[in-house]
């Protein structure tokens, strides 16, 4: 009885040992990938509100003031392709590189890293707001395949963050050029006298409901 009850456990318990581990391995994986989406889209955020942090990322220090260009509007004449573009390829790069843990072929696979509006790495103006986001969806293949199946046990994975693009004096920047716009064209001017008559309709409206 000894004999038949060790053979049948014995198998399952480092069934579930082995499992134990490879699953604590992934995991961990896991935590990396988190890691450097995470960083990166930080850093894609930072670069988006401050241009002179590429020069930074690049050379490693602090430019002369004449050698970067502030790229002034960047919000509403575009501009951050670049920041897109280098992100995604530092993002691929590092996804590339990455050890295997504790197992041989452990890494991340089957994923896409692409940059733009219709990319998971992508800078999205919301006028009012921005923000910098990164979405990567991989897979990590343990070494394991269950009785009767043909590929190896994987898991289905997905790590996401956004960070918003805050530049408050940018906006103000971008505000003013707008106003100067409507008064150069002589919009400004009929735009208040419509306001000021909704603000005056406004006012007798509450005297009417007291």
């Amino acid at each position: 009885m000894v004999i038949v009850e060790a053979t049948i456990v014995f198998p399952v318990m480092f069934l579930v040992i082995f499992l134990l581990i490879f699953m604590g391995n992934a995991y961990l994986q896991k935590a990396r990938v988190e890691a450097i989406v995470n960083e990166l889209t930080l850093e894609g955020a930072s670069r988006c509100t401050t241009p002179i942090m590429t020069d930074v990322v690049n050379n490693g220090s602090v430019p002369e003031f004449e050698n970067y260009s502030t790229n002034p509007y960047r919000y509403l004449l575009g501009g951050m392709d670049a920041v897109e573009q280098d992100i995604a390829s530092e993002l691929e790069n590092r996804l590339k590189n990455m050890s295997t843990g504790l197992f041989s072929g452990m890494v991340p696979t089957d994923y896409t890293v692409m940059a733009g509006e219709d990319g998971n790495v992508k800078f999205k103006n919301l006028f009012v707001y921005s923000t910098f986001s990164i979405d990567l969806n991989y897979k990590i293949v343990l070494p394991i395949r269950l009785m009767g199946a043909d590929e190896n046990f994987s898991l289905n994975l997905a790590s996401y963050n956004e960070s918003p693009v805050m530049d408050s004096p940018d906006f103000i920047q971008n505000t003013n050029m707008v106003e100067v716009y409507l008064e150069r064209a002589g919009i400004a001017q009929h735009a208040q006298e419509g306001l000021d008559k909704i603000t005056a309709m406004t006012e007798k409206f509450n005297e009417w409901f007291k």
